[in-house]
């Protein structure tokens, strides 16, 4: 899930780079970076043992994240700015206006505590993420540098980023078991030598470049100011979509069989990331695909301090022009003037007035749950969201163990195996898995963030984590919610398969009994979040052709923005990249997202 989904996961509107071209005659891919730039090394721009930590005091189990953070007992009066929610979109445009406009900017976090997907679940001592697994595009050297560049500006380059070895993700199908190494060349050498005559895989890499180059329309068209009519929006779109545009509306499995001549194993092994955005490879649009597998062309990379440490970073510097944090201060309703956004009434009937107003709470949420019916009803959300659906929730077990254990780095990703299916059918796999809710052969994604965090036994010495994530549905969060005597059952299922993966995949930590075992549904970090979902609403080629422009920063609401996954991509690097798409879209300073250095 990773960080779930381009997520890192996302694409923006960049210009093309020679360093990711496959040239003609060339017969490898270039990873050199050949724009000028100062060179940095290793030591420069990635975590060393024994530096300072450059940013605010990690947290650790003497100063956990509740001891830090507190319902302030005034809130900002007439701030210039109100952002509902402080997941990592949220965090990001509150970050730029402070820091880019000077904007005194009012945070407020239905939690009791910040970060959104970002934060960790503190529990019995033991630090567990909430989302953020996994980022890429985290090295200004290889690759487009966009995400470290976005990432840096927001903390004020205080967070530190640990590099993930070079086979970064495993993945297994049945018995058969492959690595996914940090460099393009790698991958096909392996491809090539191991299944010659599968597919086209040099083709693939091409054309996951040309699409990834080709979404700069997409990102414009979001950024076209309201007198623009959705028809002219429309014209440039359908004319300067390109190859984004046209993979969108092909699904992953048409495309790697049909088009490259993969065969169903090698599909299947360009597929097993599907669960970074939730859409099997027979409904997920490849170019959406595409852009999640070239995000970690170049490898993964982790927070130093853990995800929580974003948020971190960020809240000082919203503090310092003058902002402020609220947590545990939930928006009950934005509050509509004359057809304006003029604050938000909050759940104790307190009302903060500001004539900006900012939702990182997903759209659904938005346009459903705070706005004013009559808003909703004007603007015929309901309708809008009877074409769309959300993303899917996820299970969660987690494990605590009180003794430091040697843990990969790597994430393994087991995909669902059943013995009336073949191993290589994931679309079939995974419809048998929600549609009989068969827990026996359940896929997993498997990490630990103790061995993730360079500095998690400075932190929490004496501990180790694991965490196993696998899918869930809608109807599966709403019986758990909803049927006490579900729940006991229902979590059994899930405790008792996923374990067996981790004894599977981690066998030294078979006849060991850990201090702290948590199961649950949903992992997401937004108790109101529609049908438990973490990525917000479903990545389908609809998402980003039809719905690309009401799913924009500006809402037909004057005063009322939308930033988060919604407003641009699913996963913690879309919904990041969402800060300054909001940003540009709302003071019209396009060159600020379009320069990668920022």
């Amino acid at each position: 899930m990773a960080s779930p989904t381009w997520g890192g996961r996302c694409c923006g509107g960049r210009r093309r780079l020679a360093n990711r071209q496959l040239p003609a005659g060339a017969g490898r891919l270039v990873d050199a970076d050949e724009r000028p730039h100062p060179v940095k090394t290793d030591a420069q721009l990635f975590y060393t043992p024994g530096r300072p930590n450059p940013g605010p005091a990690y947290i650790t189990s003497a100063n956990p994240a509740k001891q830090r953070y507190a319902r302030p007992s005034r809130l900002l009066e007439n701030p210039d700015a109100i952002v509902i929610g402080t997941g990592i979109g949220g965090l990001s445009i509150a970050s730029t206006l402070a820091q880019k406009r000077g904007m005194r900017v009012l945070m407020l976090e239905h939690n009791d505590v910040p970060g959104g997907s970002t934060h960790c679940h503190e529990i019995d001592g033991f630090e567990f993420n909430s989302g953020v697994d996994s980022i890429g595009d985290m090295d200004p050297r290889v690759g487009r540098g966009l995400f470290r560049a976005t990432a840096d500006f927001i903390t004020g380059g205080k967070l530190e980023w640990a590099k993930m070895p070079d086979v970064h993700e495993t993945c297994t199908f049945g018995d058969d078991v492959y690595e996914w190494f940090s460099s393009p060349e790698k991958n096909i050498e392996w491809i090539e030598r191991r299944f010659p005559g599968e597919g086209n895989v040099r083709g693939y890499y091409e054309l996951e470049e040309k699409i990834e180059w080709w979404a700069w329309s997409w990102a414009m068209t979001k950024l076209a100011p309201s007198w623009v009519p959705e028809r002219a929006r429309e014209g440039f779109y359908g004319a300067f979509g390109g190859k984004w545009r046209k993979y969108m509306t092909r699904t992953t499995s048409d495309v790697l069989r049909n088009e490259l001549g993969f065969s169903e194993r090698l599909a299947a092994i360009f597929s097993y990331m599907y669960g970074n955005h939730g859409r099997t490879p027979e409904l997920a649009p490849f170019a959406f695909h595409a852009v999640n597998l070239f995000h970690y062309r170049t490898g993964a990379y982790y927070p130093v301090g853990g995800p929580a440490q974003i948020a971190n970073c960020v809240i000082p510097i919203v503090e310092a022009a003058g902002g402020q944090l609220a947590v545990s201060t939930p928006a009950e309703k934005i509050l509509v003037e004359n057809g304006r956004a003029v604050g938000v009434r909050l759940g104790d009937g307190t009302e903060i007035r500001s004539r900006l107003v900012i939702s990182d709470a997903s759209a659904y949420v938005t346009f459903m749950q705070l706005l004013p019916e009559e808003e909703r009803e004007k603007h015929g959300y309901a309708s809008r969201f009877e074409q769309t659906g959300p993303s899917p929730a996820h299970l969660y077990l987690m494990l605590g163990y009180d003794e430091e254990i040697e843990l990969p780095q790597q994430i393994i990703w087991h995909m669902p195996s059943y013995p009336d299916v073949g191993c290589y059918d994931l679309s079939a796999a995974d419809k048998s898995y929600k549609s009989e809710m068969r827990f026996e052969g359940m896929g997993g994604y498997l990490l630990s963030p103790s061995a993730r965090d360079p500095v998690y036994r400075e932190r929490h010495p004496g501990k180790s984590t694991v965490i196993v994530l696998a899918e869930a549905t809608a109807a599966w969060v709403k019986r758990y919610r909803e049927e006490p005597a579900f729940r006991p059952q229902f979590e059994a299922g899930v405790r008792d398969n996923l374990m067996a993966l981790v004894h599977r995949y981690l066998p030294q930590l078979k006849g060991k009994t850990p201090a702290t075992v948590r199961t649950g549904v949903p992992m997401g970090c937004n108790p109101r979040a529609w049908g438990g979902c973490s990525l917000g609403l479903e990545p389908s080629g609809d998402h980003f052709t039809r719905d690309t422009h009401w799913l924009r920063p500006k809402t037909p609401i004057e005063g009322l923005w939308l930033t988060g996954q919604d407003s641009f991509s699913a996963g913690v690097c879309g919904a990041m990249a969402s800060g300054s798409l909001t940003y540009a879209a709302l003071t019209g300073d396009w060159l600020f997202m379009l320069d990668n250095r920022l």
